[in-house]
């Protein structure tokens, strides 16, 4: 694997010195390296693939430390990771002692925040644009968001405020129209609207054909003025508009010279902006490309055909959702909730039978406990099914609305325990500390498959509020 320009590659300051016609073969080598490390450590492949030309045109126009960039759940930074002066460590990615697999304040200045949980970023950034403009500072603050993290509820708070707190902001919404799984929700099918009507996507490319000939600043911005006022005639409410963000795109985020232009244009403007970039999950990889929920995170694989080892039983998210069925066979007031993670909790297992008891409420995980709640208020028996690490999230809910009300909803916490190498940030360590002193909540965790199996059907009959926690990957394989 032939990876000169990467070679090259010792921070952030050599990507500005490699020639722009020859970025499209930096971007090659990227793929490569990440192909050949992540089939031996595992990993999220497919984000990154996505974000190459993305990651090279920022770290191009931008200059990191001093301007900070800002990823939500961050598992997409692997590429910044490599730019960044950590490619003679990348080997070690989600490896004891390694590289983490997320950003890490403590690994690299060039991680001004950490994160593994979605719809955080915005916020994040708000804040130190609002502290950059209280201080006089220059620095451009970043922010890089997936179409998943705008499910998320904190991620409208924060673009609630926006326009209200600092006059300069970048906002990039990286819109691949997945999570781990399919987005959903109206704010999915409004992205996506604007992503494939025609009528906007002719007239972008002929504002682009007619910006590429302009030239200056000054046409420049007189040039995106026009093509905002027009877009305003065919989508007249852009959601981003109303809450004061200039909003602009989409643009495609694997086109670098394109995307260099852009950023070079958004670091001008004095007021909020979020450009909308559509990108193709596990871009460059056909295995990845074919079959994107898989690719979202996995673990060692063949890098010639994308195969990954079986298990060789089944895991507990696998017992999970395949007894759960098997009750809702029987019991029609089972459903199940999940937020946004039916492959992660086992769930896509359930649904192809139950599609009208299932609901993937997205990343919306106090959306999801209320949710239940209120389906248990009418007879219904809601099994939410929860990462422990993510369930957190939702604790006023399952407190105030749930156990205070004594109603009947299961709370089934995967990868309750350590979680292996996704790190710090997805062990289900406080589970037992901030459940335990919930009132009219019984606390399960099982020993094994077949006592796991009791404790579901344990749960679809208790009148009050169950939590059963439980861990990543299988058990010791006991017969049910």
């Amino acid at each position: 694997m032939a990876t000169k320009l990467l070679d090259q590659i010792k921070g952030p300051a050599d990507v500005k010195k490699i020639p722009l016609e020859e970025l499209p073969q930096l971007a090659k080598e990227i793929r490569e390296e990440l192909i050949a490390v992540l089939s031996k450590t595992g990993g999220h492949l497919g984000p990154n693939l996505g974000v190459v030309e993305l990651t090279i045109a920022l770290h191009r126009v931008f200059d990191t430390p001093t301007d900070h960039f800002i990823f939500d759940v961050s598992h997409q930074a692997y590429v910044h990771k490599l730019l960044t002066g950590r490619r003679d460590r990348f080997h070690t990615i989600r490896q004891q002692g390694g590289l983490n697999g997320f950003m890490l304040r403590t690994e690299s200045d060039h991680d001004c925040f950490g994160a593994g949980h979605a719809g955080t970023a915005l916020s994040a950034a708000l804040g130190m644009a609002s502290a950059r403009d209280m201080r006089g500072g220059k620095e451009h603050v970043v922010c890089l968001a997936g179409d998943a993290a705008f499910t998320c509820g904190v991620t409208f708070e924060a673009l609630n405020n926006v326009s209200h707190h600092t006059k300069r902001l970048i906002t990039i919404l990286n819109d691949n129209k997945w999570s781990i799984d399919k987005n959903v929700g109206a704010i999915a099918g409004y992205l996506n609207k604007i992503t494939t009507d025609s009528r906007f996507i002719h007239l972008h490319e002929r504002a682009a054909h007619f910006i590429e000939k302009l030239g200056g600043s000054k046409a420049l911005k007189v040039a995106r003025r026009a093509e905002e006022h027009v877009k305003g005639m065919i989508f007249p409410s852009v959601i981003f508009e109303e809450l004061g963000v200039t909003y602009y795109g989409p643009v495609d985020g694997h086109d670098i010279p394109n995307l260099i232009k852009m950023f070079e244009f958004l670091k001008t403007q004095n007021f909020p902006v979020i450009l909308h970039v559509v990108t193709t999950k596990g871009k460059g990889y056909e295995p990845a490309m074919a079959k994107q929920k898989k690719f979202h995170g996995l673990g060692p694989y063949d890098p010639e055909t994308g195969e990954t080892k079986a298990l060789g039983q089944p895991t507990y998210s696998e017992v999970f959702a395949d007894h759960l069925s098997k009750m809702a066979d029987n019991d029609p007031r089972i459903v199940a909730i999940t937020g946004a993670m039916p492959n992660g909790t086992g769930l896509d297992r359930f649904q192809p039978k139950h599609l009208d008891r299932y609901f993937d409420v997205g990343i919306a995980e106090e959306h999801a406990v209320l949710f239940a709640a209120g389906m248990a208020t009418k007879g219904f028996k809601p099994f939410c099914a929860i990462y422990s690490t993510f369930l957190q999230r939702a604790y006023d809910q399952i407190v105030h609305d749930v156990c205070l009300q004594n109603l009947p909803v299961v709370f089934c916490m995967d990868r309750g325990g350590l979680s292996g190498d996704d790190g710090p940030t997805h062990h289900g360590l406080f589970d037992i500390s901030y459940l335990r002193g919930v009132p009219n909540l019984i606390h399960m965790s099982p020993k094994d498959e077949d006592e796991f199996v009791d404790m579901l059907y344990t749960a679809s009959l208790h009148a009050g509020p169950v939590a059963i926690r439980y861990p990543r990957g299988v058990g010791p394989n006991v017969a049910i």
